[in-house]
């Protein structure tokens, strides 16, 4: 059993999710990597492991089973969960007309469903412990609405939705949920979408939006309802 807190990251190949494995591993944090790409999710694990630790597992937070191995497995070889958050998610940006169920369905289980699974599969450890930090990476599109959000927004508001209600579910374990919600951030996510802006300087980089999980970390369990823009 590891005397570090053990954070797990979805998402962190790439993006947010790496800048917050980054920051938290000098913050003494044992993290626990998750994404599709394991070329680039091995690359960072190697980079991690030469000056803190952390361990990886790769594979789509959208299979159930997958889930539940990463659980079990942190759970046998570090003995606790201290830290989820969930990050990984995808956007898609078009106008109902133009949309399909089968991308509104593949937004909503990635952005809410995934987020609903592991969070359930997770929880039930971090009662037993009477701790535990839960952080959903929301968006100002979870508050917000705008064209072309018809699909997006919605999982975003649902996930708004579901962190509000959780953390008055689970307080009374000392147990701290928060939702940030960022707005325009220097990602894949954004750069690869029709809402690229074409000035660059004008948006967050993800490595300012990392200090935002260090402090809801730190945060008194109690005061959790914390939605940071």
């Amino acid at each position: 059993m590891t005397n570090m807190d053990v954070t797990i990251i979805t998402g962190a190949s790439r993006g947010i999710g790496e800048a917050i494995a980054r920051k938290l591993v000098i913050e003494n944090h044992l993290v626990i990597l998750l994404g599709r790409d394991e070329v680039k999710l091995k690359s960072l694990f190697n980079e991690i492991n030469s000056f803190g630790s952390a361990d990886y597992f790769a594979g789509d937070i959208n299979d159930v089973d997958f889930i539940k191995s990463v659980v079990e497995s942190v759970i046998e070889k570090h003995g606790r969960i201290d830290h989820l958050i969930n990050n990984a998610g995808i956007m898609i940006i078009k106008k109902i007309i133009d949309a399909s169920v089968d991308e509104f369905i593949q937004q909503m289980n990635t952005n809410v469903i995934s987020v609903f699974n592991f969070t359930k599969i997770v929880l039930p450890y971090m009662i037993s412990q009477k701790s535990g930090s839960i952080i959903n990476i929301s968006s100002l599109a979870g508050k917000n609405s705008f064209v072309g959000g018809t699909m997006y927004s919605t999982t975003k508001h649902a996930l708004m939705g579901f962190t509000k209600s959780l953390m008055l579910e689970v307080r009374e374990h000392n147990i701290r949920v928060a939702a940030v919600c960022p707005g325009s951030v220097s990602t894949d996510l954004l750069l690869n979408s029709p809402m690229n802006p074409k000035d660059k300087t004008k948006i967050l980089q993800p490595s300012t939006t990392m200090r935002l999980f260090s402090s809801i970390i730190k945060l008194p369990p109690m005061r959790s309802s914390v939605r940071l823009k």
